[in-house]
C-alpha cells in the first residue's frame, strides 16, 4: 500500500469521528439529565487526552509507532462498539475518556512518524496535505452526522465511525516503514541528539536546551485557550446575528475550514522561515478572530472567520514542521509535552470562558482570550530573539 494514500484513510476516520460527535450528543439527549451528561462527555473527551498525553509519547518513543497506531485504532473501535453495546450514560463517558486517551496517543504516534514515512524535506508539503484534509472533513463532517442521524439515528452513524477505525487499523497493517531510525533529523533546532534517555525529566532539558521547540511547546497552551474561547463563543455569536438560526453557526465553522485549506497552500508557497511564519500567522489569526467578534454583520463575521481560518491553517503547518524537526528518539516524548499543553489549554478555556462570558460579555471575554494569545505569542518571540544574540 503507498503510504501517501493512508493519509487519505486517516482523513476517513476523522470524518467518522466528527460525524460520531453528532451521534454521541443525540444519543445523550436522550438520557435524562442530558445538559449535564453532556457536558460531562465533552470533559471526559479533555481530560482521556491531558493525562495521557506525556505517556503517549513516551510509548511513542519506545514501542514501534506503527504499531502504536494500530493499537490506538482498535482501541478505539472496540470504544466505539461499546457503546452501540450499552447505550448508556456511564459507558458513553467511559468510552469519551478511552478515545480521549487513544486519540492522543494516535495522533503523537502519526505526527511523529512523518519524518520517516515521508524524509524530512517533504515535511511543508505533507503537513500542508494533512491541514487540508482536516479541513475538508472539518467542512463534510459535522454536516453529514447531522444529515444522517435525523435521517436514519444514531446508531448508524457510530457504527460507521467504528467501522473507520477498525478499517484504518487494517490499512495500517499493509504498510510499512523504519519508524527507530536512529539517524538524527536535519533540523533548525540543532542537533544535539545526546537526550534520548526515557522519562520526563530528559525531555524537559531537551526542550530547554532547543529554544524553538520549547517556544513552540509554550505556545500550544496559549493557542488552545483561544482556540477553546471561540469555539465556546461561536454559538452565542450566531445567536446574537441571527436569533436561533443553527445555519449560520454551521456556516461560520465551515467557513474557518474553508480558510485553513487555503493557508495550507499558503504556508507551503511564502518564504517564512518556520518560526517566522508561525508566530506571524498566530499574531494574526488572534486579530482577525477578535474583530470577526466585533462585527455586526453576517456576511462580514463569516469573512472574518475565513480570513481567520487562513492564517489558523498556516499556523498549523508552521507549528508541526518544527515539532516533528526534533530528533526521532524523543520525537514521541516533545509531541508528548506540546499535547499536555495543548489540551490543558483547552480545559482552561472551558471552564474559564462562561463566566468571562455572563460578567464581561462575549466580546470582552473574547478580547481577553486573544489578548492572552497575542501576548504569549510577544513573549515567546522575544524569548527565541534573545536567544539568538
Amino acid at each position: 500500500m503507498n503510504v501517501k494514500l493512508y493519509l487519505y484513510v486517516n482523513a476517513l476516520s476523522s470524518l467518522g469521528s466528527r460525524m460520531d460527535l453528532i451521534a454521541c450528543s443525540a444519543l445523550i439527549f436522550t438520557f435524562e439529565y442530558s445538559a449535564y451528561w453532556l457536558t460531562a462527555f465533552f470533559v471526559m473527551r479533555q481530560v482521556g487526552g491531558m493525562l495521557f498525553s506525556p505517556i503517549a509519547g513516551m510509548l511513542a518513543d519506545r514501542l514501534d509507532r506503527r504499531k502504536v497506531m494500530i493499537a490506538s485504532d482498535f482501541g478505539a473501535g472496540l470504544a466505539v462498539l461499546m457503546i452501540l453495546a450499552f447505550p448508556n450514560p456511564y459507558v458513553v463517558m467511559t468510552a469519551a475518556f478511552v478515545k480521549g486517551m487513544l486519540y492522543t496517543l494516535f495522533q503523537i504516534s502519526f505526527q511523529s512518524s512523518l519524518p520517516q514515512m515521508f524524509g524530512s524535506g517533504q515535511l511543508i508539503k505533507i503537513n500542508g496535505l494533512t491541514v487540508r484534509l482536516e479541513s475538508l472533513v472539518g467542512i463534510a463532517g459535522f454536516a453529514l452526522g447531522g444529515f444522517l442521524t435525523d435521517q436514519y439515528g444514531y446508531s448508524l452513524v457510530i457504527a460507521c465511525n467504528a467501522a473507520s477505525f477498525l478499517f484504518s487499523a487494517l490499512m495500517l497493517t499493509q504498510i510499512r516503514w523504519e519508524s527507530k531510525d536512529n539517524a538524527k533529523v536535519t533540523s533548525a533546532v540543532g542537533e544535539d541528539g545526546e537526550s534520548a534517555s526515557l522519562g520526563l525529566v530528559p525531555t524537559w532539558m531537551y526542550l530547554r536546551s532547543q529554544p524553538i521547540l520549547l517556544a513552540v511547546s509554550l505556545l500550544t497552551l496559549f493557542e488552545s485557550v483561544s482556540t477553546a474561547a471561540h469555539n465556546y463563543g461561536l454559538p452565542f455569536l450566531a445567536d446574537r446575528l441571527l436569533a436561533g438560526d443553527a445555519t449560520l453557526h454551521g456556516m461560520m465553522w465551515s467557513a474557518m475550514s474553508a480558510g485553513a485549506l487555503g493557508g495550507s497552500y499558503l504556508a507551503s508557497r511564502l518564504r517564512l522561515t518556520l518560526v517566522n511564519g508561525m508566530l506571524l500567522a498566530s499574531f494574526l489569526t488572534a486579530v482577525v478572530v477578535t474583530l470577526a467578534f466585533a462585527g455586526g454583520a453576517q456576511w462580514t463575521v463569516v469573512l472574518l472567520l475565513m480570513g481567520a481560518g487562513v492564517f489558523a491553517g498556516s499556523a498549523q503547518v508552521y507549528k508541526s514542521t518544527i515539532l516533528q524537526q526534533a530528533d526521532n528518539q524523543i520525537r514521541g516524548r516533545v509531541m508528548g509535552i506540546s499535547g499536555l499543553f495543548g489540551r490543558t489549554g483547552f480545559f482552561i478555556g472551558f471552564v474559564a470562558a462562561p463566566p468571562l462570558a455572563i460578567s464581561l460579555g462575549l466580546f470582552e471575554m473574547m478580547v481577553l482570550a486573544q489578548g492572552v494569545f497575542i501576548l504569549g505569542v510577544i513573549c515567546l518571540g522575544s524569548y527565541l530573539k534573545l536567544g539568538k544574540q
